[in-house]
C-alpha cells in the first residue's frame, strides 16, 4: 500500500508543476467574471493572484474607431488590449463591455490567432494557453473584434483586467492592472465610411521613423505619443513640409499617437 501511495504522489507532481509553472493560475484563460466591471461586481484577477493592489491604467483597452466616432448598432469594430510590466514573465487578461446599468452588451470575436478566446456566450474574451507569453520584451497585446448591440443602448464602457505574472511558479507577487474606456452611439451618418480615421500612420510596425498623412482636420498639428502607462513620451508639431516624426530613441514596444481627438496604436520594433 505504501508503494502505491508513493507512485500516486510521483504521478501527481507533474500535474501540480504544469498548473503553477506559468505563474498564472488559469494559464489557459479566465474563468469569467473577472474584469473589474460593475456587472462583474468589481471582481478581478486579485481574487486568485496575490500581490500589489490593482493599478488603473489608461488606454490598455482601446479601439481607435470607437474612440473617434462611437458605435453604430450592429457594426463590428477592432479592439486591442495591450500591457507592459517590467517584472512580468507571463500575462493574462479578460475583457467585457457593459451599458451604464452593468448589463453585458455586444459580442466579442477572437481574431483567429490562437492567442485569445471568447467566454460567457461571447460577452467576454480572454487569453489562451498560447496567448500568455509576452509578444515584445515585457509587453504584450491581444487583438479581437466586438460587434455592437443591435439597438442604441446609450453609453457603453469596455473593461479589462490584466494579470502580469512574475513567473515565480506560484500566484503570489503578481501585479494586476485595470483599464476601461467609454464611448457613445455614433453621430456619424449611416452613409459615411466608418473605417475613416482622422489621420493615418505608417509603417506599422516601425523601427522608429513614422509618417503621418491624411489628417482630416488641417488645424490639428500637435502630435503626442504616449506609452502604455499613459505617459507622454514625445510631442512635436507637424508642418506642411514634413509630416515625419522620429521615435527611434524610444524603447521597443506599443505606443499610442494622438492628433486632435483621435488616437491610434503603433508598434516599435
Amino acid at each position: 500500500m505504501k508503494k502505491i501511495y508513493n507512485i500516486l504522489f510521483v504521478l501527481g507532481v507533474p500535474v501540480v508543476f504544469m498548473v503553477f509553472t506559468s505563474g498564472i493560475l488559469h494559464h489557459d484563460g479566465s474563468v469569467g467574471g473577472k474584469t473589474g466591471s460593475p456587472g462583474d461586481m468589481g471582481a478581478n484577477c486579485t481574487g486568485c493572484h496575490s500581490g500589489s493592489p490593482a493599478m488603473n491604467q489608461e488606454l490598455w483597452i482601446h479601439s481607435s474607431e470607437l474612440a473617434s466616432t462611437g458605435y453604430q448598432p450592429g457594426h463590428t469594430y477592432d479592439v486591442v488590449v495591450t500591457a507592459t510590466d517590467a517584472n512580468a514573465n507571463k500575462f493574462g487578461f479578460e475583457a467585457t463591455a457593459e451599458d451604464n446599468a452593468g448589463n453585458k452588451v455586444g459580442a466579442f470575436t477572437s481574431d483567429g490567432s490562437g492567442l485569445n478566446q471568447t467566454i460567457n456566450s461571447n460577452t467576454a474574451i480572454t487569453h489562451t494557453a498560447n496567448g500568455n507569453v509576452p509578444t515584445a520584451g515585457t509587453s504584450t497585446e491581444w487583438n479581437f473584434t466586438w460587434t455592437a448591440p443591435a439597438t442604441n443602448v446609450g453609453e457603453i464602457t469596455m473593461y479589462t483586467a490584466i494579470n502580469a505574472a512574475n513567473g515565480n511558479g506560484s500566484t503570489s507577487g503578481d501585479q494586476v492592472h485595470l483599464s476601461q474606456f467609454s464611448f457613445s452611439v455614433s453621430t456619424v451618418g449611416v452613409n459615411k465610411n466608418q473605417n475613416e480615421e482622422s489621420f493615418r500612420v505608417f509603417p506599422v510596425p516601425s523601427t522608429g521613423l513614422i509618417n503621418v498623412s491624411d489628417i482630416i482636420n488641417s488645424t490639428d498639428t500637435k502630435v503626442s505619443v504616449m506609452n502604455l502607462m499613459g505617459q507622454v513620451v514625445f510631442q512635436n508639431e507637424l508642418s506642411e513640409s514634413s509630416n515625419k516624426i522620429d521615435l527611434s530613441n524610444l524603447e521597443k514596444g506599443v505606443y499610442f499617437i494622438r492628433i486632435g481627438k483621435s488616437t491610434q496604436r503603433i508598434i516599435l520594433n
